[in-house]
């Protein structure tokens, strides 16, 4: 069953956040301190929780729209060749010599899909300036991880008053946190940053701090613990596909992503929930975060065919 008559009706999503070059490096086991590793293979590709989940989109129907910063050097062509491939207009974007594009170096642990990152964002955050020309009210939603803080603020309230939904996918602890959930619709984030941000808290307590704030639901995440749902009257925990992971990175990105998507087309909060789950758990059954990207047919086959099993 697919919902694909109803994608003519969504408007365009706006993304605003971190875009870099990963290089992609697979190893045995992930190396400790003072330790030497021996490399089985290595990659490139586009990054960033934003990017990712636009990319997502793209593949299910939706036009995308991506605002960030990159040089006019070798990486800077390469994330404009990404974008452009996957259905991401780039005509907001800024790009100038004088910027140094971000990049991040990403290690996958051959037998888990388990990744650590070290990331370098990117020399110059988006300003409210940079938003001057941006057309919101051309947009059903914007997508953002939060990176450049004053100008997604900005930016989360321009849409609003558009008339559009604003989601978040926070994967670290951010200033004028507080200021910034209460312009958000939808936050997503992984379990571990509320530990961060609050120590022996149920996932349900942390949570609720966001709605508190102003976001209407709230989604976290897991790993193989699954994935949680929440709003003011409901509180859903969706248990992990169990799937053999090969990569694990941009596993989050791909969830926020299907989250971006049910929620605009009114899905409730469980079908949401499932497909989101089911989507980042597809992804991880393949090296990278463009080749592996299911389409809505394949997650929803892969869905029908978990509750048959």
């Amino acid at each position: 069953m697919t919902d694909s008559v109803l994608l003519p009706e969504i408007r365009p999503v706006l993304g605003l956040g971190t875009i870099v070059i990963d290089h992609q490096v697979v190893l045995k086991g992930l190396p400790a301190p003072d330790t030497k590793s021996e490399i089985l293979s290595d990659r490139f590709q586009v990054g960033g929780p934003v990017p990712t989940a636009l990319a997502l989109l793209g593949r299910f129907g939706l036009s995308t729209s991506f605002i960030g910063k990159w040089s006019t050097d070798e990486w800077g062509m390469r994330i404009e060749e990404d974008l452009e491939k996957h259905g991401v207009d780039v005509g907001s974007a800024m790009v100038h010599p004088q910027f140094r594009t971000g990049f991040a170096h990403v290690w996958v642990e051959s037998e888990t899909g388990r990744r650590s990152i070290a990331a370098y964002r990117g020399s110059h955050e988006i300003t409210a300036d940079d938003l001057s020309g941006v057309a919101w009210e051309q947009f059903g939603g914007l997508h953002l991880d939060g990176w450049s803080t004053e100008a997604a603020i900005i930016a989360a309230g321009r849409m609003r008053n558009a008339g559009g939904q604003v989601f978040i996918d926070l994967g670290s602890p951010k200033d004028r946190l507080e200021e910034l959930i209460s312009r958000v619709d939808h936050v997503n984030c992984p379990r571990r940053l509320l530990t961060i941000l609050y120590p022996g808290e149920s996932v349900e307590k942390a949570a609720s701090r966001f709605v508190a704030w102003g976001a209407t639901s709230v989604t976290v995440t897991d790993g193989t613990e699954g994935a949680w749902f929440l709003t003011r009257d409901e509180y859903l925990h969706q248990p992990a596909f169990k799937v053999k992971a090969i990569d694990t990175n941009g596993a989050g990105d791909v969830f926020a992503g299907a989250v971006v998507f049910g929620t605009l087309h009114g899905w409730t909060p469980e079908r949401c929930l499932r497909f989101a789950a089911a989507a980042a758990a597809l992804k991880c059954l393949g090296l990278g975060n463009r080749g592996v990207l299911p389409t809505r047919e394949r997650i929803e086959s892969f869905i029908h065919e978990r509750a048959n099993a």
